[in-house]
């Protein structure tokens, strides 16, 4: 295997849209492997970047720092002997330990031939200071582990506050090749190129302090099946920022359209995001948060279904 590509990010900061533009630039015959860990029960992301030539594999309901760790070891091994891809990028759940992960593919680089280990973290502008403030380490340790950081979502935030989370980054890693340009701006190909090179990832990491995410957030899926306009679907999806349903932090799916059409819909806190879709194989809304209100929840998508 030539090198690995690990890329974080908290929840909705935008990893999946990330990868599926870091697809298109590699190399003409570089054999790619994708590894996905969807900390819920059900990878909305694996339908999101299915792709010819592409092998997926996913490590669902936990997250693979902590519960599925040991599984995360067998599935590199399995690609590796299965495929032998030039390239593995791994986008791990929002959740992840970004410092336990470089471990983990460190012991096993030896064994693999692995020329190089890379992390890119992925950093929601507007949710920065936020998560900084409530989550503190835990979130701290997917910037302080990266090689390059590349900042989303800055069309949501003034200027003022876009410098503000440049400096804070600067502050955290110093070493990191930091990227804050409007997202449609991005250069993938030189953020490729930044990372490259020998050697492993350039932070030191420490396995200690590890927090398990499972104990901190749940998650819930639903099966919403009965079709509603596009603006009725980002009405129930905003009732999400209701402090009554829990601290939601994100919720991804497929839903159905009156119109026998599809959308794809993100919601991270405060905005909806709807996309066209093709029809997938069934409609499902993951919600993923912190002391989350089961039955409000239920409740609302039970009165969808109706």
């Amino acid at each position: 295997m030539g090198k690995i590509i690990l890329v974080s990010g908290f929840l909705g900061a935008g990893k999946t849209t990330f990868i599926r533009r870091l697809l298109n630039c590699t190399a003409s015959g570089q054999k790619t492997a994708l590894l996905e860990n969807e900390f819920g029960t059900c990878s909305v992301d694996d339908i999101l970047l299915q792709r010819r030539d592409l092998p997926v594999s996913t490590l669902a309901l936990g997250c693979i720092c902590c519960s599925l760790s040991g599984a995360f070891d067998q599935a590199i091994r399995t690609l590796e002997h299965s495929y032998h891809p030039d390239l593995l990028v791994i986008e791990p759940s929002g959740l992840a330990e970004l410092s336990m992960l470089l471990n983990t593919c460190r012991s096993v680089s030896d064994e693999l031939g692995i020329a190089q280990v890379r992390a890119i973290t992925i950093v929601d502008a507007e949710m920065h200071q936020t998560y900084v403030e409530d989550m503190g380490m835990f979130y701290l340790d997917q910037i302080r582990h990266a090689d390059a950081i590349i900042c989303s979502k800055l069309d949501l935030v003034s200027p003022q506050t876009a410098g503000a989370v440049y400096t804070s980054l600067v502050e955290e890693n110093p070493d990191a090749h930091i990227w804050a340009c409007p997202w449609d701006a991005l250069d993938v190909s030189s953020v490729l190129e930044q990372v490259s090179g020998e050697g492993t990832s350039c932070v030191p990491v420490s396995g200690h302090g590890h927090v398990h995410t499972a104990e901190l957030f749940t998650s819930e899926v639903f099966h919403p099946y009965r079709p509603r306009t596009a603006a009725h679907w980002k009405e129930e999806l905003m009732k999400l920022s209701d402090p009554a349903r829990g601290e939601i932090l994100r919720a991804k799916g497929f839903l159905p359209l009156e119109d026998g059409a599809w959308i794809q819909a993100d919601y991270t806190p405060g905005h909806v995001y709807l996309h066209p879709w093709g029809a997938p194989c069934e409609s499902i809304l993951t919600v993923i948060g912190r002391n989350m209100n089961r039955s409000a929840l239920s409740e609302q998508f039970e009165k969808i279904e109706s």
